[in-house]
C-alpha cells in the first residue's frame, strides 16, 4: 500500500540531483529479518547446545556485531512488532494486545517512505496494523517457511528498487520456529514449509532449556523446535545470498532479531521472564561495524530499533518516542544509562488479559503479576503441544514438578530473581529479608517509569496492597480494549456514517471476493493458520471478514474470529485446534462482513483431518 506522499517522492527520486546533488552518496539500504518465537540461545553464536545448528546466523555474527543483552518490550507477536516500528511503549502506541496502532502514532515505515524508500513486507503482514501506517510497496505472506521462495522474493524486490532508483527497506518476517514445529505431526510433516537442511533428533538434545523439565516428551518437542530453528537459518542464508547476488551487500545494513520473543514453551513466550524477552540481535554494516564484535555492556530493546535505524539512515527521529538510538554501541562505543530495560505483557491473541510488568538489569529482575490473585489461572499458546502435557503428567509423581506447574498456573503477585546463578529464574527471592532494599529500589524504578509514561496500571501498582484499586484498573483497561479488538473502530465508522447520513462502503454481491488458502497439516492442540485471499474494490475501504473453525462431523462451531482487510491481498487467521478433534475432521467457513444473512459472499472449505 502506498502512502499519500508516494507520487511526490517518486517524482523527486527520478532526479536524485534535485534532492542531493549529482555527487550525493546513495542512501543506506536496510534488510531487517525477524524470527518468530525463537529463544536467543538457539543460535550457535549465543551458545546453542546443538552443534552447528545455525551456520548462517553464526557467519552473520562474525561479519558484524551481536548484542549479548537485547530484549523484547512485550513477549508476544503483534505488540512487539508494532513496538519495533514505533519506539513507543504498548500503552503509548495502542498495542496493548493484538490491536492496531492509535491514529496519531507514526511509524518507522512512514518516515522511510517519506524519505523515498521502497518498502517490503514478507510474512506476518497481518501483525502490522493498520496497514496504511506501514506503507508496503511489495508484499508476500505465505512464503516465510521457504528459503527458495524468500530468495526469489528478495531478488524481485531488489530488482524493483533498482529499476525505480530507490533505496530499500526489505522486511523479512520468518515464521520459524513458531509452532507447528517440523515433525510434530510425524516424520513427513514439514509444518507448511520446505524441508530443512538438517533434522535434530531427541538424542541430540544435550539437555533441555533450564526453565523446562528434562522429560522424554519435552526432549522430543525441543528437538522438533530445533529442527525448525535450522530451517529459519536456511531462510536467513537464502535471503543473504540473494542480497549478495544482487550486489547490494556493501551499502546495506542487515539487522537480524530472533525472536520477536522467546520460544512457545512454558515460562517463555507470553510472559515477562528472561527467556520470554531476551533475543538474539545481530547487525552487519560493511565499513562501519567492525566484524566479530560482541557488546556485553548495553541492555538494548525493541523499543530502540526505530530510533537506531533512523539514526543510521541520517533521517529525522520520530518525535516524542520512548526508545533511544544505540548507533554508537553498534560502532563499538560505550554508552551510559543503558543498564536496564522495562518489559510488559497485557493480553494474548484471544484477548485474555494477564497484565505483567518487569524491570530487568544484567543480574536482577523484578516482576509484578497484576493478574495473580490466587484464583485466576494463566493460559496462553505456550501451553499447547507436548511439553506442558508432559509436565502435568510428571507432576502426579514428582512434588517438585507439581509445585512448578502450580506456580505457572497461578504465580504470585511479585517475583524477584538474582540472575547471577539463576539465569532461568527458578528461585523467587521476593521474601528474602536480605534483599528488601534492592527490591524496594526496583519497585521505585518501575513505578517511576509507569507514571512517567502514563501506564494505565501505574496507580494500581503504587497501591498494590489494595486489591479493589487493582480490580478497578484492570476492568477499566479491559473495557477500553474489548474483544474483538477492532469492534470499537468498526462501530465508530458506522456511527459516523449514520451521523452524516452517508452509507459505509459496500461491495457487490456475487463477486469472487474471498478464497481460502488451506494449511498442509492440522494437528490437535496446535495452532493452525488459514489464509484468506481477498479482492475488494479499492474504493470499498476496510472490510470485515468473519472466519469460523467448525467440527466437520456436525458443523459445531469451535472458534470464530473477525478480521479486517482492504483491497487485494492475503491475510492469515490462526486458531488452536481442540484436543477433542484428534483423528476427526475440521473445516473452515468465512463470509464478508459480520452479518451472515446480508453478506455478499460466503465460502466453506473441504474437511481437513486432524492428526495427533
Amino acid at each position: 500500500m502506498k502512502c499519500i506522499l508516494h507520487a511526490l517522492t517518486t517524482l523527486l527520486l527520478a532526479s536524485p540531483a534535485v534532492l542531493h546533488g549529482a555527487d550525493a552518496p546513495p542512501k543506506l539500504n536496510f534488510l531487517f529479518i525477524t524470527a518468530d518465537d525463537m529463544n536467543y540461545d538457539s543460535a550457535g553464536c549465543y551458545g546453542c547446545p546443538v552443534k552447528d545448528l545455525t551456520p548462517n546466523l553464526d557467519r552473520l555474527a562474525s561479519e558484524g556485531i551481536r548484542f549479548h543483552y537485547a530484549y523484547s518490550t512485550v513477549a508476544v507477536c503483534q505488540p512487539v512488532r508494532e513496538i519495533m516500528h514505533t519506539g513507543l511503549y504498548p500503552h503509548r502506541n495502542g498495542a496493548m494486545g493484538f490491536f492496531p496502532l492509535r491514529p496519531h502514532v507514526r511509524t518507522l515505515n512512514q518516515q522511510l517512505h517519506d524519505a523515498g524508500y521502497l518498502i517490503s513486507m514478507i510474512g506476518k503482514n497481518s501483525h502490522y496494523q493498520p496497514a496504511e501506517k506501514f506503507c508496503v510497496d511489495y508484499a508476500q505472506t505465505r512464503i516465510s517457511r521457504s528459503p527458495a521462495q524468500l530468495a526469489t522474493a528478495t531478488h524481485e524486490f531488489l530488482t524493483l528498487a533498482r529499476q525505480q532508483g530507490q533505496p530499500f527497506f526489505h522486511h523479512v518476517n520468518c515464521t520459524d520456529p513458531h509452532r507447528p514445529f517440523i515433525g510434530a505431526g510425524g516424520p513427513d510433516d514439514l509444518a507448511g514449509g520446505d524441508a530443512p537442511s538438517l533434522y535434530v533428533r531427541p538424542e541430540e538434545v544435550r539437555g533441555v532449556p533450564g526453565f523446562l523439565e528434562d522429560l522424554p516428551q519435552v526432549r522430543r518437542e525441543v528437538a522438533t523446535y530445533y529442527t525448525s530453528v535450522r530451517r529459519l537459518d536456511d531462510c536467513v542464508g537464502a535471503v543473504l545470498q540473494a542480497l549478495k547476488d544482487e550486489g547490494a551487500v556493501e551499502n546495506t545494513l542487515v539487522m537480524f532479531y530472533g525472536g520477536d520473543h522467546g520460544m512457545a514453551f512454558p515460562f517463555a513466550k507470553s510472559n515477562d521472564y528472561e527467556n520470554s524477552s531476551r533475543g538474539a540481535l545481530i547487525l552487519r554494516w560493511p565499513g562501519v561495524i567492525q566484524p566479530g564484535g560482541v557488546d556485553r555492556e548495553q541492555l538494548v530493546s525493541t523499543l530502540d530499533f526505530t530510533p537506531t535505524l533512523l539514526d543510521a539512515a541520517r533521517l529525522a527521529p520520530l518525535p516524542g518516542i520512548d526508545g533511544r538510538s544505540f548507533l554508537p554501541a553498534m560502532k563499538g562505543a560505550k554508552m551510559s544509562g543503558w543498564d536496564r530495560v522495562f518489559t510488559f505483557y497485557n493480553a494474548n491473541s484471544a484477548n485474555q488479559w494477564f497484565p505483567m510488568r518487569c524491570v530487568r538489569t544484567k543480574d536482577r529482575s523484578y516482576i509484578w503479576n497484576a493478574w495473580s490473585d490466587g484464583q485466576t489461572q494463566y493460559r496462553a499458546e505456550n501451553m499447547n503441544g507436548l511439553t506442558w502435557k508432559a509436565m502435568l503428567a510428571a507432576a502426579g509423581s514428582d512434588p517438585a514438578i507439581q509445585a512448578r506447574t502450580d506456580f505457572y498456573l497461578h504465580r504470585v503477585p511479585e517475583e524477584f530473581y538474582d540472575l547471577t546463578d539463576d539465569r532461568c529464574e527458578r528461585q523467587n527471592l521476593i521474601q528474602d529479608p536480605s534483599r528488601q532494599a534492592e527490591i524496594a529500589s526496583l519497585h521505585q524504578e518501575l513505578l517511576t517509569l509507569m507514571q512517567r509514561t502514563d501506564d494505565p496500571l501505574a496507580e494500581a501498582f503504587a497501591q498494590r496492597d489494595k486489591p479493589e484499586v487493582l480490580a478497578a484498573a484492570r476492568q477499566k483497561l479491559m473495557d477500553e480494549y474489548p474483544r474483538p479488538p477492532r469492534a470499537k473502530a468498526e462501530a465508530k465508522v458506522k456511527r459516523a456514517a449514520a451521523k452524516t447520513g452517508s452509507t459505509p462502503p459496500k461491495v457487490a454481491v456475487g463477486k469472487d471476493l474471498i478464497a481460502f488458502v488451506l494449511p498442509q497439516a492440522v494437528l490437535a492442540t496446535e495452532p493452525v493458520t488459514v489464509g484468506i485471499r481477498h479482492q475488494f474494490p479499492e474504493d470499498a475501504g476496510q472490510q470485515l471478514i468473519t472466519v469460523t473453525m467448525l467440527a466437520a462431523a456436525d458443523n459445531q462451531r469451535l472458534d470464530r474470529k473477525v478480521v479486517q482487510a482492504q483491497g487485494a491481498g492475503e491475510i492469515e487467521v490462526t486458531f488452536t485446534v481442540p484436543a477433542g478433534q484428534t483423528s476427526q475432521s475440521i473445516k473452515f467457513a468465512a463470509f464478508v462482513g459480520e452479518n451472515f444473512a446480508g453478506t455478499p459472499q460466503r465460502i466453506r472449505s473441504a474437511p481437513l483431518t486432524v492428526r495427533n
